[in-house]
């Protein structure tokens, strides 16, 4: 079901319909005949749940179309991907062929390049992630100005239900292409904002943290990388469908306004029903999750989960 599919059948259903950003709002059917009109209950779009303003009663999609589920966020996800143009290099690896970080020594600059972060399960990035690095001469060229190409960089492939979507690729110090004066250190062919790095993995978790980068998202087993300080629509929505307890983790930087997106971000969640901490990490005297260890962003976590909503 389309997302104009939705919103014509809730008009059919409740008389009115009105499309409101990532929701659409509705008559609420438990509040009384004088506040249904003013039309406060808004129904997630790719979520199965709604929420009213007035009454507070939330309903989920079985209870608004008396016991019929309607749908579920994959196929709203899918939905708004169909018109599309998928790249058919973003769903192979765009390399000739490439090593598992697991195998690389020590001193190898890929590893160095974990290390500087923290991130030293190499096994688990080879393992759940599919991380590899490119030998100079497994290395396909994909543009020519400015020239890229996957050759010493490493590669984080992008799953989503069990396939692989896209990719990733990011430049390496100490290595000739990345110290290229301009190299371009990210580069993705496939449309990011439908996605969110390590999804497959973290839904087997109660609870989700959201972070910026593809690095980041490492420090966590049930971390997920929005590819970026912006967070996409259809991010958001896959984020409210699978999870009630969610930690906003962004960078710190307030220059670029980042912190105030993800206080915004944190509050719409909790007005939605999503059980949300944000987390700004200057608290902390980290600019970013790169900058700490895995065990002391856990810890950090878990400080600010219990202050908001105990245990």
């Amino acid at each position: 079901m389309t997302i104009d599919q939705l919103t014509q059948k809730l008009q059919s259903r409740f008389g009115k319909s009105r499309r409101a950003g990532n929701w659409i709002r509705i008559p609420c059917p438990t509040c009384t005949l004088k506040d249904q009109k003013k039309m406060k209950r808004y129904v997630a779009i790719g979520n199965t749940g709604s929420h009213c303003f007035i009454c507070k009663i939330p309903l989920d999609y079985m209870e608004l179309f008396d016991g019929q589920m309607i749908g579920r966020v994959e196929d709203f996800v899918a939905s708004s991907k169909e018109d599309k143009e998928v790249d058919p290099r973003s769903l192979e690896m765009p390399c000739y062929h490439s090593i598992p970080v697991n195998q690389l020594p020590e001193e190898h600059p890929a590893v160095q390049f974990l290390f500087k972060d923290q991130l030293y399960e190499l096994d688990r990035y080879s393992d759940e992630h599919g991380i590899v690095y490119v030998p100079i001469e497994g290395g396909k060229a994909l543009q020519n100005s400015p020239f890229i190409t996957s050759a010493e960089r490493l590669i984080f492939p992008v799953h989503f239900q069990g396939e692989m979507v896209g990719w990733q690729m990011r430049t390496l110090p100490g290595t000739f292409y990345g110290d290229q004066p301009k190299a371009v250190k990210y580069h993705h062919i496939f449309n990011k904002g439908d996605f969110l790095y390590n999804y497959d993995n973290a839904k087997e978790f109660d609870m989700v943290v959201v972070v910026e980068g593809v690095k980041k998202a490492l420090k966590f087993p049930n971390g997920v990388a929005t590819f970026g300080a912006g967070v996409s629509m259809e991010q958001k929505q896959l984020i409210q469908a699978n999870w009630k307890k969610v930690v906003v983790m962004l960078d710190a930087e307030e220059d670029n306004g980042t912190q105030k997106m993800a206080r915004e971000m944190s509050q719409a969640f909790r007005d939605m029903g999503v059980q949300c901490v944000n987390i700004d990490l200057s608290k902390y005297h980290y600019n970013s999750p790169d900058d700490a260890s895995a065990e002391a962003l856990e810890k950090i976590v878990y400080d600010e989960w219990i202050r908001r909503y105990k245990l």
